[in-house]
Protein backbone atom coordinates (compact mmCIF):
# COMPACT_ATOMS: atom_id res chain seq x y z
CA UNK A 1 0.00 0.00 0.00
CA UNK A 2 1.11 3.46 -0.23
CA UNK A 3 0.56 6.87 -0.65
CA UNK A 4 -1.66 6.46 -4.16
CA UNK A 5 -3.87 4.56 -1.98
CA UNK A 6 -6.30 7.66 -1.12
CA UNK A 7 -6.04 9.30 -4.73
CA UNK A 8 -9.83 9.16 -5.03
CA UNK A 9 -10.72 10.26 -1.42
CA UNK A 10 -7.90 13.37 -2.32
CA UNK A 11 -9.63 14.41 -5.01
CA UNK A 12 -13.21 15.88 -3.62
CA UNK A 13 -15.55 18.17 -5.16
CA UNK A 14 -14.63 21.79 -4.66
CA UNK A 15 -17.70 23.98 -3.44
CA UNK A 16 -17.44 27.87 -4.88
CA UNK A 17 -19.98 30.29 -5.40
CA UNK A 18 -22.82 31.69 -3.42
CA UNK A 19 -25.20 29.72 -1.20
CA UNK A 20 -28.61 30.92 -0.21
CA UNK A 21 -29.01 30.29 3.40
CA UNK A 22 -31.99 28.16 4.82
CA UNK A 23 -34.29 29.99 7.37
CA UNK A 24 -33.25 27.31 9.72
CA UNK A 25 -30.08 27.67 9.66
CA UNK A 26 -29.98 31.53 9.96
CA UNK A 27 -32.03 30.59 13.71
CA UNK A 28 -28.96 28.82 14.94
CA UNK A 29 -26.80 31.56 14.36
CA UNK A 30 -26.19 34.40 17.12
CA UNK A 31 -29.11 36.35 16.81
CA UNK A 32 -27.23 39.56 16.92
CA UNK A 33 -25.23 38.69 13.85
CA UNK A 34 -25.77 40.60 10.32
CA UNK A 35 -24.71 37.83 8.03
CA UNK A 36 -22.67 39.07 4.97
CA UNK A 37 -22.20 36.15 3.16
CA UNK A 38 -22.77 32.69 2.79
CA UNK A 39 -20.13 30.89 -0.31
CA UNK A 40 -18.63 27.37 -1.35
CA UNK A 41 -15.68 26.63 1.07
CA UNK A 42 -12.95 23.75 0.87
CA UNK A 43 -14.44 20.25 -0.80
CA UNK A 44 -15.89 17.11 -0.35
CA UNK A 45 -17.03 13.80 -1.28
CA UNK A 46 -20.68 13.85 -0.07
CA UNK A 47 -21.58 17.42 1.05
CA UNK A 48 -22.01 20.68 -0.06
CA UNK A 49 -19.17 22.87 2.11
CA UNK A 50 -19.23 26.47 2.71
CA UNK A 51 -18.47 29.42 4.58
CA UNK A 52 -20.56 31.71 6.42
CA UNK A 53 -19.42 35.17 7.18
CA UNK A 54 -21.33 38.17 9.04
CA UNK A 55 -20.64 40.49 11.92
CA UNK A 56 -21.43 40.54 15.66
CA UNK A 57 -21.29 44.01 17.36
CA UNK A 58 -19.04 45.05 13.84
CA UNK A 59 -16.05 42.14 14.59
CA UNK A 60 -15.78 39.77 11.98
CA UNK A 61 -17.48 36.11 12.83
CA UNK A 62 -17.45 33.58 10.24
CA UNK A 63 -18.53 29.70 10.71
CA UNK A 64 -18.57 26.65 8.95
CA UNK A 65 -21.39 25.12 6.93
CA UNK A 66 -22.04 21.24 5.62
CA UNK A 67 -25.37 20.43 3.45
CA UNK A 68 -26.58 16.82 2.48
CA UNK A 69 -29.62 14.92 1.16
CA UNK A 70 -30.57 11.38 0.56
CA UNK A 71 -32.30 9.10 2.70
CA UNK A 72 -29.59 8.92 5.45
CA UNK A 73 -28.89 12.47 5.15
CA UNK A 74 -30.51 12.99 9.00
CA UNK A 75 -28.67 9.93 10.66
CA UNK A 76 -25.21 10.93 8.88
CA UNK A 77 -25.48 14.28 10.63
CA UNK A 78 -26.99 13.17 13.55
CA UNK A 79 -23.89 10.68 14.12
CA UNK A 80 -21.40 13.46 13.02
CA UNK A 81 -22.53 16.10 15.55
CA UNK A 82 -22.85 13.25 18.41
CA UNK A 83 -19.51 12.50 17.61
CA UNK A 84 -17.79 15.73 17.29
CA UNK A 85 -19.64 16.80 20.13
CA UNK A 86 -18.10 14.11 22.46
CA UNK A 87 -14.57 15.19 20.40
CA UNK A 88 -14.53 18.57 21.80
CA UNK A 89 -15.37 17.99 25.22
CA UNK A 90 -12.09 15.81 25.74
CA UNK A 91 -10.09 18.33 23.43
CA UNK A 92 -11.28 21.47 22.33
CA UNK A 93 -8.12 23.26 21.19
CA UNK A 94 -7.60 20.21 18.27
CA UNK A 95 -11.93 20.02 17.32
CA UNK A 96 -14.21 22.48 15.92
CA UNK A 97 -17.31 23.13 18.05
CA UNK A 98 -20.23 21.75 16.31
CA UNK A 99 -23.45 24.36 16.95
CA UNK A 100 -26.23 22.74 15.43
CA UNK A 101 -27.68 19.78 12.99
CA UNK A 102 -30.61 19.86 11.77
CA UNK A 103 -33.27 19.85 8.68
CA UNK A 104 -33.89 22.54 6.47
CA UNK A 105 -37.17 24.76 6.29
CA UNK A 106 -37.34 24.93 2.20
CA UNK A 107 -35.79 22.18 0.98
CA UNK A 108 -34.76 18.27 1.73
CA UNK A 109 -31.51 19.24 2.38
CA UNK A 110 -29.77 18.71 6.00
CA UNK A 111 -27.28 20.82 7.49
CA UNK A 112 -24.74 20.63 10.38
CA UNK A 113 -22.92 23.99 11.71
CA UNK A 114 -19.95 24.57 13.09
CA UNK A 115 -17.83 27.06 14.67
CA UNK A 116 -14.66 28.02 11.79
CA UNK A 117 -11.34 27.87 11.67
CA UNK A 118 -8.46 28.52 8.77
CA UNK A 119 -6.21 25.69 7.92
CA UNK A 120 -3.30 25.20 6.08
CA UNK A 121 -2.13 22.56 3.58
CA UNK A 122 -0.22 19.53 4.87
CA UNK A 123 0.31 17.06 7.11
CA UNK A 124 0.17 17.77 10.64
CA UNK A 125 3.68 18.19 13.01
CA UNK A 126 3.76 14.50 13.89
CA UNK A 127 4.67 14.87 17.86
CA UNK A 128 1.68 17.60 18.38
CA UNK A 129 -0.43 15.34 15.86
CA UNK A 130 -0.47 12.06 18.22
CA UNK A 131 -0.13 14.08 21.35
CA UNK A 132 -3.50 15.35 20.46
CA UNK A 133 -4.46 11.69 19.75
CA UNK A 134 -3.38 10.24 23.27
CA UNK A 135 -5.01 13.43 24.80
CA UNK A 136 -8.56 12.44 23.29
CA UNK A 137 -7.89 8.57 24.24
CA UNK A 138 -6.54 9.17 27.81
CA UNK A 139 -9.63 11.95 28.61
CA UNK A 140 -11.87 9.97 27.85
CA UNK A 141 -10.98 6.62 29.34
CA UNK A 142 -13.11 7.02 32.26
CA UNK A 143 -15.81 8.92 31.16
CA UNK A 144 -17.49 5.80 29.19
CA UNK A 145 -21.62 5.67 29.57
CA UNK A 146 -21.82 2.03 29.70
CA UNK A 147 -17.85 0.64 30.09
CA UNK A 148 -18.68 -1.40 26.72
CA UNK A 149 -17.49 -1.04 22.63
CA UNK A 150 -20.12 0.55 20.71
CA UNK A 151 -21.84 4.06 20.38
CA UNK A 152 -24.80 5.60 21.25
CA UNK A 153 -26.25 6.20 18.16
CA UNK A 154 -25.17 5.11 14.19
CA UNK A 155 -22.49 6.87 12.86
CA UNK A 156 -21.60 6.81 9.18
CA UNK A 157 -18.20 6.59 7.44
CA UNK A 158 -18.92 8.72 4.11
CA UNK A 159 -22.29 7.25 3.27
CA UNK A 160 -22.21 4.01 5.19
CA UNK A 161 -23.79 3.38 8.49
CA UNK A 162 -21.43 1.18 11.07
CA UNK A 163 -22.38 -1.22 12.84
CA UNK A 164 -22.55 0.57 16.84
CA UNK A 165 -24.22 -1.81 19.02
CA UNK A 166 -23.12 -1.85 22.68
CA UNK A 167 -20.59 -5.16 23.33
CA UNK A 168 -19.11 -6.14 25.78
CA UNK A 169 -16.18 -7.85 24.01
CA UNK A 170 -13.73 -5.96 21.52
CA UNK A 171 -13.16 -9.32 19.71
CA UNK A 172 -17.15 -9.20 18.93
CA UNK A 173 -17.76 -5.78 18.31
CA UNK A 174 -14.93 -5.78 15.95
CA UNK A 175 -15.57 -9.20 14.29
CA UNK A 176 -18.92 -8.30 13.80
CA UNK A 177 -18.58 -4.83 12.51
CA UNK A 178 -16.42 -6.41 9.65
CA UNK A 179 -18.82 -8.94 8.59
CA UNK A 180 -21.05 -5.59 8.71
CA UNK A 181 -18.79 -3.87 6.22
CA UNK A 182 -18.17 -7.20 3.91
CA UNK A 183 -21.71 -7.37 3.34
CA UNK A 184 -21.81 -3.83 1.78
CA UNK A 185 -18.91 -4.72 0.08
CA UNK A 186 -20.85 -7.45 -1.44
CA UNK A 187 -24.20 -4.85 -2.37
CA UNK A 188 -21.90 -2.52 -4.13
CA UNK A 189 -19.54 -4.25 -6.20
CA UNK A 190 -21.55 -8.31 -6.13
CA UNK A 191 -20.26 -11.47 -4.97
CA UNK A 192 -16.42 -12.86 -5.53
CA UNK A 193 -15.61 -15.91 -4.75
CA UNK A 194 -11.67 -15.19 -3.17
CA UNK A 195 -13.54 -13.36 -0.61
CA UNK A 196 -15.95 -15.63 0.41
CA UNK A 197 -13.60 -18.11 0.53
CA UNK A 198 -11.16 -16.12 2.43
CA UNK A 199 -14.28 -15.27 5.08
CA UNK A 200 -14.25 -18.57 6.78
CA UNK A 201 -10.81 -18.82 7.82
CA UNK A 202 -10.17 -14.90 8.65
CA UNK A 203 -13.10 -14.84 10.93
CA UNK A 204 -12.39 -18.59 12.51
CA UNK A 205 -8.78 -18.30 12.58
CA UNK A 206 -7.32 -14.23 12.34
CA UNK A 207 -9.81 -12.48 14.25
CA UNK A 208 -9.59 -15.51 17.01
CA UNK A 209 -5.88 -15.52 16.95
CA UNK A 210 -4.94 -11.71 16.87
CA UNK A 211 -8.08 -10.11 19.31
CA UNK A 212 -8.61 -12.47 21.89
CA UNK A 213 -5.32 -12.57 23.90
CA UNK A 214 -6.15 -8.92 24.76
CA UNK A 215 -9.31 -9.84 26.49
CA UNK A 216 -7.55 -13.44 27.92
CA UNK A 217 -5.50 -14.66 30.77
CA UNK A 218 -5.95 -11.54 33.04
CA UNK A 219 -6.11 -9.00 30.07
CA UNK A 220 -8.44 -6.88 29.30
CA UNK A 221 -9.26 -3.77 27.34
CA UNK A 222 -10.35 -0.31 28.49
CA UNK A 223 -12.58 1.56 25.26
CA UNK A 224 -11.60 5.04 25.08
CA UNK A 225 -12.85 7.39 22.48
CA UNK A 226 -12.31 6.69 19.00
CA UNK A 227 -12.35 9.20 16.27
CA UNK A 228 -13.58 6.52 13.80
CA UNK A 229 -12.24 8.04 10.41
CA UNK A 230 -9.24 9.44 11.38
CA UNK A 231 -7.42 9.26 7.98
CA UNK A 232 -5.35 12.57 6.41
CA UNK A 233 -7.97 13.99 4.67
CA UNK A 234 -9.82 14.58 8.39
CA UNK A 235 -6.88 15.83 9.70
CA UNK A 236 -5.42 19.48 8.92
CA UNK A 237 -3.24 21.98 10.78
CA UNK A 238 -4.88 25.32 12.25
CA UNK A 239 -2.91 28.18 10.28
CA UNK A 240 -0.08 30.19 12.32
CA UNK A 241 -0.19 27.20 14.42
CA UNK A 242 1.25 23.49 14.57
CA UNK A 243 -2.27 22.75 16.08
CA UNK A 244 -3.80 19.68 14.56
CA UNK A 245 -7.55 20.14 13.32
CA UNK A 246 -9.58 16.78 13.23
CA UNK A 247 -13.36 16.69 11.93
CA UNK A 248 -15.23 14.57 9.93
CA UNK A 249 -15.37 11.81 13.23
CA UNK A 250 -17.83 8.75 13.04
CA UNK A 251 -16.79 7.97 16.64
CA UNK A 252 -17.10 4.94 18.82
CA UNK A 253 -15.58 3.46 22.03
CA UNK A 254 -12.89 1.09 21.02
CA UNK A 255 -9.55 -0.04 21.37
CA UNK A 256 -6.79 2.75 21.27
CA UNK A 257 -4.58 0.72 18.73
CA UNK A 258 -7.61 0.81 16.02
CA UNK A 259 -7.49 4.44 15.60
CA UNK A 260 -3.73 4.55 13.93
CA UNK A 261 -4.45 1.94 11.29
CA UNK A 262 -5.73 4.71 8.94
CA UNK A 263 -2.27 5.25 8.39
CA UNK A 264 -0.96 1.77 7.68
CA UNK A 265 -2.33 2.21 3.70
CA UNK A 266 -0.06 4.75 3.27
CA UNK A 267 2.90 2.57 4.13
CA UNK A 268 6.15 5.60 4.47
CA UNK A 269 7.75 6.74 7.07
CA UNK A 270 5.61 9.37 7.73
CA UNK A 271 3.08 6.54 9.14
CA UNK A 272 5.86 4.75 11.21
CA UNK A 273 6.75 7.82 12.67
CA UNK A 274 3.29 8.79 13.52
CA UNK A 275 3.31 5.20 15.02
CA UNK A 276 6.27 5.63 17.37
CA UNK A 277 5.53 8.67 18.53
CA UNK A 278 1.77 7.60 19.29
CA UNK A 279 2.88 4.75 21.68
CA UNK A 280 5.54 6.79 23.07
CA UNK A 281 2.64 8.05 24.75
CA UNK A 282 0.00 5.48 24.85
CA UNK A 283 2.06 2.12 25.17
CA UNK A 284 1.00 -0.97 23.09
CA UNK A 285 -1.02 -3.39 24.44
CA UNK A 286 0.13 -6.55 25.42
CA UNK A 287 0.85 -8.81 23.55
CA UNK A 288 2.58 -6.58 22.19
CA UNK A 289 4.54 -8.70 19.94
CA UNK A 290 0.89 -9.08 18.33
CA UNK A 291 1.08 -5.20 17.65
CA UNK A 292 2.15 -5.30 13.49
CA UNK A 293 -0.19 -8.00 13.02
CA UNK A 294 -2.85 -6.35 15.09
CA UNK A 295 -2.45 -3.04 13.08
CA UNK A 296 -2.67 -5.41 9.22
CA UNK A 297 -5.43 -6.36 10.64
CA UNK A 298 -7.86 -3.03 12.10
CA UNK A 299 -6.95 -1.82 8.28
CA UNK A 300 -8.50 -4.42 6.67
CA UNK A 301 -11.56 -2.69 8.04
CA UNK A 302 -10.60 0.27 6.17
CA UNK A 303 -9.95 -0.86 2.97
CA UNK A 304 -12.91 -2.77 3.31
CA UNK A 305 -15.21 0.39 3.82
CA UNK A 306 -13.09 2.27 0.91
CA UNK A 307 -14.01 -0.71 -1.56
CA UNK A 308 -17.68 -0.34 -0.81
CA UNK A 309 -17.54 3.51 -0.55
CA UNK A 310 -15.98 3.80 -4.11
CA UNK A 311 -16.97 0.11 -6.01
CA UNK A 312 -15.96 1.74 -9.44
CA UNK A 313 -12.16 1.86 -8.08
CA UNK A 314 -11.06 -1.88 -8.30
CA UNK A 315 -7.63 -1.52 -6.16
CA UNK A 316 -9.67 -1.63 -3.09
CA UNK A 317 -11.06 -4.92 -3.50
CA UNK A 318 -7.59 -6.02 -4.63
CA UNK A 319 -5.66 -4.49 -1.97
CA UNK A 320 -8.24 -6.02 0.44
CA UNK A 321 -7.79 -9.60 -0.63
CA UNK A 322 -4.61 -9.32 -0.88
CA UNK A 323 -4.04 -8.07 2.95
CA UNK A 324 -6.47 -10.64 4.13
CA UNK A 325 -4.64 -13.56 2.34
CA UNK A 326 -1.49 -12.53 4.13
CA UNK A 327 -3.02 -12.58 7.27
CA UNK A 328 -4.84 -16.21 6.86
CA UNK A 329 -1.43 -17.24 5.20
CA UNK A 330 0.35 -15.89 8.41
CA UNK A 331 -2.35 -17.68 11.21
CA UNK A 332 -3.04 -20.72 10.05
CA UNK A 333 -3.83 -21.95 13.78
CA UNK A 334 -5.98 -19.55 14.95
CA UNK A 335 -6.06 -19.09 18.44
CA UNK A 336 -4.59 -21.21 21.08
CA UNK A 337 -4.87 -21.06 24.82
CA UNK A 338 -2.30 -19.86 26.43
CA UNK A 339 -0.85 -22.29 29.15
Amino acid sequence: MSQGYWDVQNSPKVHDGDIELDPKIVAELPSSMVVKSCRGHGGSNWNTTARIDGEINNEKISYFLKLTEGPNAGPMFKGEFESMSLIHQFIPKFSPKPLAWGMCGKSERFFILFDFHVLRKGNPPIPQFTSALAQLHNLSVKENPTGKFGFHVPTYNGTLEQDNQWTDSWEVFYARGMRHMLKLDEIARGPSKELKDLMVPFFDKVIPRLLRPLETNGRSITPVLIHGDLWLGNVSVKEGTDDPLMFDASAFWGHHEYELSYMRPLGNDWAQECFKSYHERIPKSEPVGDWDARNALYATRIIVHDSALYPQVDHFRTTLIKEMEKLVKQFPDGYIQDS
